[in-house]
């Protein structure tokens, strides 16, 4: 890994920004620490070189703690001051009893993506830096990660609508950010979390300056994981190879012949498993590793010839042929999703769901998609709707338009409701996102 800058001026950052081809039009992920702030600062200096320039700061409010709309508002005040636009994200609705964190994070990147998304930007740079490449590290070290787990965060990785998420500051100590907002002038909110031990990042934290001393460096453990990365992408090169057999229906299921799944080693077909279960299942994580490799051995001894479920998904081996269906329960109980709007929605982490055509309804009434359940392939039969040559078990798990009990639109049977003027476009994304 190459060494940073002892001081990132607004031209070398000007450069890393070239490096990752980030547009003109940026937004800075703000949570009012040290290291979001020095990051603000950087691109403040970088769109006051020129009128094409760009920069707005969101501040994700979770909700779950007292302080957070105060911090909310003291991050504004910061953007303000460094002449930077800056909105408010709220994360509203129920929160789950369990995995807080974890649905925080997919929140706070959903929601980020989606403000980029309206506001036309390509490019959300967050502040992650040297110590928090190694502080990961050894946090996944501990859990007993394999490569993927120990592998570097990326420079640069996708994220919904479009959104290029960029990390510029990977290689910068945390020091050098700390003097970048002291010679602003600036005060960074401190997080009383970020010195309790409770938490395995404080914890690894604190192991460093011991570690160091046996020649484990934070650079040391950087590098290690930048090698880990390098390691990762020669797996999934060889994953992507034998994932593009396997066939991506329209209708949200996968199906792939079992020979070549066996006959490539282990690692690799693990791997083309998770991805399959992610796709159809609609995650953005795999499976756990034991329950995985359960399914890898019972396709290797044929006791996938019964169904089991994994994911939210169900497997079944026949004729040769892994079939990868979305589970019908998991399918009914995926949130509805209401089309106030044009633009494409997600249903199900696996639909891509957009209206043309007509009028939409006006708000308090809009139709919602969710799965078409037994009752709405019922009325689909009645009708005379088409119905593909697909697995019976998919049919119930589609995606449908409906506005409330009415069945409006379900484009995979061919089925539109004639007096809407609305046409309804889903579309199966079959893909996995690599994190």
């Amino acid at each position: 890994m190459s060494r940073p800058e002892a001081v990132l001026t607004a031209a070398t950052f000007a450069s890393r920004l070239k490096a990752l081809h980030a547009g003109p039009r940026i937004a800075v992920a703000l949570s009012g620490g040290a290291d979001s702030l020095s990051l603000l600062v950087l691109c403040a200096q970088w769109a006051a070189k020129s009128k094409s320039r760009f920069v707005i700061a969101y501040t994700v409010d979770h909700g779950l703690r007292k302080e957070a709309a105060a911090e909310a508002r003291a991050c504004g005040r910061m953007a303000k001051t460094l002449g930077v636009s800056h909105r408010v994200l709220r994360w509203k609705g129920e929160k789950p009893a369990s995995g807080i964190q974890a649905a925080a994070r997919d929140a706070r990147y959903a929601l980020l993506a989606e403000a980029c998304r309206r506001d036309k930007i390509d490019d959300l740079l967050t502040a992650h830096h040297l110590d928090d490449q190694a502080e990961t590290f050894l946090m996944r070290l501990a859990r007993g990660s394999g490569v993927d787990g120990l592998a570097a965060m990326a420079s640069e990785r996708p994220l919904e609508h479009g959104v290029r998420l960029l990390r510029p500051l990977l290689d910068v100590p945390r020091e050098n950010l700390r003097a970048i907002v002291a010679r602003a002038g600036l005060s960074a909110i401190e997080d009383p979390s970020n010195d309790n031990p409770r938490f395995d990042r404080v914890k690894a934290r604190r192991l460093m300056s011991e570690l160091a001393a046996l020649g484990l460096t934070r650079e040391r453990l950087a590098d290690t994981a930048t090698n880990m990365a390098r390691a990762r992408s020669a797996l999934q090169a060889a994953t992507d190879e034998l994932f593009d057999v396997a066939h991506r229906h329209p209708g949200g299921f996968i199906h792939i012949d079992v020979a070549p799944l066996l006959a490539a080693p282990d690692e690799i077909a693990l791997r083309v498993l998770a991805h399959i279960l992610r796709a159809v299942g609609g995650t953005s994580y795999a499976p756990r590793f034991d329950a995985l490799t359960a399914i890898h051995a019972a396709l290797a001894s044929g006791a996938l010839a019964k169904a089991r479920t994994l994911n939210g998904c169900r497997l079944v081996v026949a004729r040769g042929r892994l079939l990868v269906t979305r589970e019908a329960s998991a399918a009914f109980k995926a949130a509805p999703v209401l089309l106030q709007t044009r633009d494409a929605v997600l249903w199900d982490g696996r639909f891509s769901v957009s209206l043309t055509g007509g009028k939409l309804p006006k708000s308090g009434s809009a139709p919602e998609v969710r799965a078409l359940g037994a009752e709405g392939l019922k009325f689909a039969h009645a009708v005379g709707c088409a119905e593909p040559d697909w697995p019976k078990s998919v049919l119930p798990t589609l995606p449908a338009l409906w506005a409330g009990e009415r069945l409006l639109a379900v484009p995979h049977l061919a089925f539109q409701a004639a007096d809407t003027g609305l046409t309804a476009r889903f579309v199966y994304r079959g893909h996995f996102t690599s994190l």
